[in-house]
């Protein structure tokens, strides 16, 4: 949302023109509108970008409904309907289930009418007691739209760039089935198009090498859109992607690095030498903490304490949001990792919020310098390296959960391991500077 911020007399704006497909329904030419954060209480406008990013939402919604038209007034009828029904305790039925039901329970609908003159002459309300207005008609091509509209309070804590794989992951499954099916509304998917749709990513899977995680991550962002979307307009829609994701075995996971690799090949001296500074230092933060590459470039200074009597890091959601509710942890600083944020007691700002950008970095640098045992190692790897270290070190489970921000099933009694205890069975596993 950087591009859509900017500075007036003192405090963020959000402003963005006007694009020409809905100049016809908007005059405005540029749109303007406070964010209401003071310059000089966000400097780097981060607060005010995610305002920013709820202004678009709301705005593009608003080009929809306009450029919907008739489209957009069938979802305000429906819901209308739905309520008017409700008011009348009676769930909404469409005219063809209506037909269907029990003799007597449509007397009672017709009876419901009749009780009161204002109700039997009124068109909106008669048509939600019988059924006859139509649920909106909701296409392919308006899926994602709708998705996010339903979803808009559980993605409120995205930071920016977690919002745009979210919306890049989710807009390409839907133009990959538009690709397969053409853009039908989705009142019309079938069950023959799930299954088929199934079938293209197997054939993907066999002739194009195409992992079956990817497939089945691609086919259950299209189920959970669907089920939103019928879910937020109680639409008499069947769930036809339900059980289509392919089965056999491919976790996904990444193979770990041995320590006798780590120790000789990546931390033998110059052989990072080439990777520049923010992504060397990050790489040896993972080695001595198994944190995620993105929660080691979202540190800043507030969470990052080297001079207490036990360095550490605190991983906290601060702007974004973390894997899962346990992944917010302190994590002490040893070995290398202590070495290397002494370089950047303030974080890393080139790869705050890019986490994309410093994977690419140096899983680049890794295969060019021959820093792999196979094409499948990756900067990731050095995570799941960490875990191994800590179960050869014969450390607790409960311990290596809290250390990994891993979820664990089993009851919580205490705060969990305090820093000195987690200090302890890291310096155990540590290697030398």
């Amino acid at each position: 949302m950087s591009e859509y911020i900017v500075q007036r007399a003192g405090v963020w704006h959000f402003q963005r023109r006007v694009p020409s497909q809905f100049a016809a329904y908007d005059k405005r030419g540029i749109v303007r509108l406070s964010t209401k954060v003071r310059v000089a209480d966000d400097r780097t406008g981060k607060r005010a970008a995610r305002i920013a990013e709820r202004m678009n939402a709301d705005l593009e919604a608003f080009w929809r409904g306009h450029a919907r038209g008739d489209g957009e007034q069938a979802a305000l009828n429906f819901a209308d309907a739905r309520k008017r029904a409700h008011g009348l305790d009676l769930d909404y039925l469409p005219v063809d289930a209506v037909a269907s039901v029990s003799t007597d329970a449509l007397l009672d609908r017709l009876h419901l009418l009749m009780k009161h003159r204002d109700r039997r002459f009124d068109e909106p309300t008669v048509g939600a007691v019988l059924g006859a207005v139509p649920p909106p008609v909701i296409r392919l091509s308006d899926l994602f739209g709708e998705y996010k509209a339903a979803v808009r309070a559980e993605i409120a804590d995205f930071s920016p760039d977690q919002l745009r794989k979210w919306t890049t992951a989710k807009q390409r499954a839907v133009e990959i089935l538009i690709e397969q099916i053409k853009d039908k509304p989705i009142s019309e998917i079938t069950r023959e198009d799930a299954l088929r749709f199934t079938d293209w990513w197997a054939d993907r899977v066999v002739n194009d090498g195409v992992k079956i995680g990817t497939a089945n991550k691609n086919i259950s962002h299209i189920g959970g859109m669907l089920r939103r979307v019928i879910k937020r307009h109680r639409l008499p829609i069947d769930l036809v992607f339900a059980g289509a994701r392919l089965e056999g075995n491919d976790d996904g996971s990444r193979p770990p690095f041995a320590n006798q690799f780590i120790r000789d090949r990546l931390l033998a001296p110059a052989a990072l030498a080439g990777l520049n500074d923010e992504a060397r230092a990050v790489l040896l933060v993972m080695v001595e903490t198994g944190a995620r590459p993105s929660e080691i470039i979202n540190l800043q200074a507030d969470f990052i304490d080297l001079d207490g009597q036990i360095p550490h890091v605190r991983i906290r959601p601060d702007g974004r949001r973390l894997k899962t509710q346990q992944s917010s942890r302190d994590v002490p600083l040893v070995g290398v990792a202590l070495e290397a944020m002494k370089g950047f007691p303030a974080g890393f700002p080139r790869y705050r919020d890019n986490g994309g950008s410093l994977s690419a970095a140096v899983n680049k640098y890794l295969e060019e310098n021959d820093l792999r045992p196979t094409p499948a190692h990756s900067l990731y790897s050095l995570r799941h390296s960490f875990k191994d270290r800590l179960r050869e070190a014969e450390v607790p489970e409960e311990m290596i959960d809290e250390l990994m921000g891993h979820v664990n099933r089993k009851p919580k009694y205490g705060d969990g391991y305090g820093l000195k205890l987690k200090q302890k069975w890291l310096q155990a596993i540590a290697f030398s500077c």
